[in-house]
C-alpha cells in the first residue's frame, strides 16, 4: 500500500502540472487583465468625447444660463412670484423642491386648484 505514504519530495510529474497549472493561471489572469485596463480605457475616452459634446453643444446654444431663459423668467413673473421676477420667493421655494411621500397628494391637489383658478 505505498499509495498511502508519503514520498520525499515531489515527482517530476507533480512539478510539471503544477507549474503548467501555475503558468496557465498566469495566461488567464494577464489576458483578464488586458480586456480590463482596455474597458477602462474605452470608458475613459467615451466619457471623455462625450463630456467634450455636451460642450459644445452647450458652447451653440442662444441661451446658456436658465436665470437668462426669457420663459423660465416669464414663470417667475406670471405664477412663481406675481408681478416680479424673484427666484427666491416662497411659492417657488414651495413648488420646485423635491418632495416624497405623503406630500405628493397635496401638492397635486394644490396644482389642480391653481389651474381650476386660471
Amino acid at each position: 500500500m505505498s499509495i498511502f505514504t508519503e514520498k520525499d519530495g515531489i515527482t517530476r510529474r507533480q512539478f510539471f502540472k503544477g507549474a503548467g497549472m501555475l503558468a496557465f493561471t498566469a495566461v488567464v489572469a494577464g489576458v483578464f487583465a488586458k480586456v480590463g485596463v482596455d474597458v477602462f480605457a474605452a470608458s475613459d475616452d467615451y466619457i471623455q468625447k462625450r463630456a467634450e459634446g455636451l460642450y459644445t453643444l452647450d458652447e451653440q446654444m442662444a441661451i446658456r444660463k436658465s436665470h437668462e431663459n426669457p420663459e423660465i423668467l416669464q414663470i417667475y413673473k406670471d405664477f412663481l412670484s406675481p408681478g416680479e421676477i424673484k427666484p427666491v420667493s416662497e411659492k417657488a421655494h414651495h413648488l420646485l423642491h423635491t418632495r416624497y411621500g405623503k406630500d405628493i397628494p397635496g401638492l397635486i391637489e394644490e396644482l389642480a386648484t391653481h389651474h381650476d383658478a386660471a
